[in-house]
């Protein structure tokens, strides 16, 4: 009986290409994507939401503190990123409710 291991061909893997905003040299923030994450309930018995802010290039996260999950709070946490990191280019999201109406 022979052995199939010794051979058997090597498998090849067609990758398709990472999109070209995501590979290019740019500022920080430039291509970002949001997320929100879980409600966290503080000391006082109030609740918070993360909202995520992720640089699709480089790997760095900008987090901001929401007091809520409407429409609102998620603009103006988009509007406290923008004064700091800048207006980016491109901005990835899922399809949450506070994105659709925004």
């Amino acid at each position: 009986m022979k052995c199939k291991r010794y051979k058997a061909k090597p498998s090849t893997v067609e990758s398709r290409p990472l999109p070209e905003d995501r590979v290019s040299d740019t500022v920080a923030f430039e291509v970002t994507g949001v997320d929100l994450a879980v409600q966290l309930f503080l000391r006082n018995g109030s609740k918070v939401s993360i909202v995520l802010f992720t640089c699709a290039v480089y790997i760095t996260v900008h987090p901001d503190l929401v007091a809520s999950l409407t429409t609102n709070s998620f603009l103006m946490a988009f509007r406290r990123f923008i004064v700091r990191r800048g207006k980016p280019k491109t901005v990835y999201s899922d399809n949450d409710i506070s994105f659709k109406d925004a």
